[in-house]
């Protein structure tokens, strides 16, 4: 406290002071409690986007997952359809051949065709 001498009384001149530190405090306090209920509602941010995360993550995943299941498929029915072209090349060969009259070559195209079809199954089991 701080005193000052005037025509011989002591006068305070805390109490002006005091109330305004009093409703100093009480702004501070308000500020203080605004400012938690702001921190809280950034928790409630941040947990929010942290499971927005978690669930694009494992969407993401599934997206990953889908497109190698879809990549092996392609490549399978790539290479099958590779093996029916083929298939069917030597068959036409061997109906050209038998047109020909040339028996010897279709026995021969025959052969090969079986041998590439057992080769085929062979591999896919």
């Amino acid at each position: 406290m701080e005193y000052r001498m005037t025509t011989g009384k002591r006068a305070c001149r805390s109490t002006g002071s005091r109330f305004q530190k009093r409703k100093r405090s009480g702004r501070v306090q308000t500020n203080i409690k605004r400012l938690r209920a702001e921190m809280a509602e950034i928790v409630e941010q941040q947990k929010r986007i942290s499971e927005g995360q978690m669930e694009m993550r494992e969407s993401v995943q599934e997206i990953v997952c889908e497109y190698d299941q879809l990549r092996k498929e392609r490549l399978l029915i790539s290479k099958q359809a590779a093996r029916y072209q083929r298939s069917l090349n030597e068959m036409v060969k061997i109906v050209i051949a038998g047109e020909n009259s040339n028996l010897s070559e279709a026995d021969g195209l025959i052969q090969c065709l079986r041998e590439c079809m057992k080769h085929d199954m062979e591999n896919n089991l």
